[in-house]
């Protein structure tokens, strides 16, 4: 009898154990970018509930907000396990890929898409995704949000104004003279906030070099690839630009700071105003609903080796982190997230584009989306170099950028200072 009962409560404690190992396997952690109540996150959240009952899980979800990463790491390094986080491609390459975190996605690609005959790979504008494999062969990003950025404007006061959206560097000024001539200041422009500071020289850079050019020379501890001729011809374009120049930029761009350039732009008092793809749901409840946007990217610049229809790519998605206890679990709700129905919502509802291919971009979005889809490259936000080199993009290139756009320094002091401060900040690390 006594040894009836051991048996038994063998068995018990064996099937407990089981019991939990299982109960371990169908759930996962997930710490996201977003905040209740977003739009966003409510997106997401009810695709994580229609996960849970779907596949019998659960999804243990902290509502981080955009330090989400900040706050990941200390658990991290604490032991506590964390499954799947969200984020912007560059912050999740800056903060995790770099510090060995983040684990690699390219499975995923090949997943098939829950209830679909195709894999996520093939849903996938691969436009949203080419530009972030890394010298490993890995990719760390699986995009659900597809941001870019180019030229905004009123398509009413332009075709009024007869200018057509430009397409080369000529026809470019040629459509800020007209707006001159008609009283409007050609570009609204920030100097004091940062991210507008380092928009134009890359997008001269890609244009005039290449998409991974200004990355390239930025990782150079000698500074060698700055003494490229290439770079007097961008350091000239944006000198062009600044208030010595062509004078190209709004009066007072030199004290103005977020949000008051894409303010005046809306109020007619700039012509234009290059920022990102969230400006119309920034700015729509200033423009009214009869607002009519347009936006191009940054025109061909004559002469240049980079591919015209390069366009910048600013990526939000998953990242399964390197060592998590449930991480095929996790990447089935990537690829479960990626399902038409929610990549339509995220459309409807966030008033964003989505990485999926198929699903028109809301409105006020269409001619960034076509850009995308006419792409035969892709460059990165700022080509990648604040995510890469932090250190060199505070130290180096944002107070250059600042020179040169107020028109301080010339195109091939600008050149020259980029090569011999590079070569000095590499060799104080």
């Amino acid at each position: 009898m006594r040894k009836l009962v051991i048996s038994a409560v063998t068995v018990l404690c064996l099937v407990m154990m089981l019991g939990s190992s299982i109960y371990a396997q169908r759930s996962f952690t997930f710490w996201s970018m977003w905040n209740e109540g977003e739009p966003q996150q409510q997106v997401l959240a009810r695709a994580i509930k229609d996960f849970e009952a779907e596949y019998g899980v659960k999804v243990d979800v902290r509502w981080a907000g955009r330090e989400v990463l900040s706050t990941v790491r200390p658990r991290l390094l604490a032991g506590e396990n964390i499954d799947l986080v969200d984020q912007n491609a560059a912050e999740l390459y800056g903060a995790l890929v770099v510090n060995n975190i983040a684990g690699p996605m390219n499975d995923v690609l090949d997943m098939l898409v829950p209830g679909e005959d195709k894999t996520v790979g093939e849903v996938l504008k691969k436009q949203s995704y080419e530009g972030f494999f890394k010298e490993d062969g890995n990719l760390y990003v699986i995009p659900y949000n597809l941001i870019s950025a180019g030229f905004w404007y009123d398509k009413d006061l332009w075709n009024d104004l007869g200018i057509a959206a430009p397409a080369t560097w000529t026809e470019f000024l040629e459509a800020c003279d007209v707006l001159k001539a008609n009283g409007i200041d050609p570009i609204a422009f920030g100097l004091l906030t940062e991210v507008y500071r380092s928009y134009f020289p890359t997008e001269v850079a890609v244009r005039v070099l290449g998409a991974g050019a200004l990355n390239a020379a930025a990782g150079d501890p000698t500074g060698e690839l700055f003494k490229d001729p290439a770079w007097v011809t961008v350091g000239d374009i944006l000198y062009q630009m600044s208030r010595k120049g062509k004078n190209l930029f709004m009066q007072g761009y030199e004290g103005s700071v977020y949000p008051a350039p894409q303010m005046d732009w809306i109020m007619g008092l700039a012509g234009m105003f290059f920022c990102g793809s969230w400006i119309p749901v920034e700015t729509r409840p200033a423009a009214g609903p009869d607002f009519n946007y347009g936006c191009f990217i940054f025109p061909m610049i004559e002469g240049g080796q980079g591919n015209p229809t390069s366009v910048r790519i600013d990526p939000y998605g998953f990242n399964v982190l390197a060592g998590a206890e449930n991480a095929d679990l996790a990447k089935e709700f990537v690829a479960f997230f990626l399902k038409e129905e929610y990549c339509r919502a995220w459309v409807e509802e966030t008033l964003n584009m989505t990485p999926r291919d198929g699903i028109p971009a809301p409105p006020e979005l269409a001619d960034l989306q076509a850009a995308i889809e006419n792409a035969q490259s892709t460059h990165t936000d700022y080509d990648g170099v604040h995510a890469d080199y932090p250190g060199w993009y505070l130290e180096v290139f944002l107070p250059l950028n600042a020179e040169i756009l107020l028109g301080d320094i010339t195109g091939a002091e600008y050149a020259e200072k980029l090569s011999t401060m590079t070569k000095d900040y590499w060799a104080r690390q």
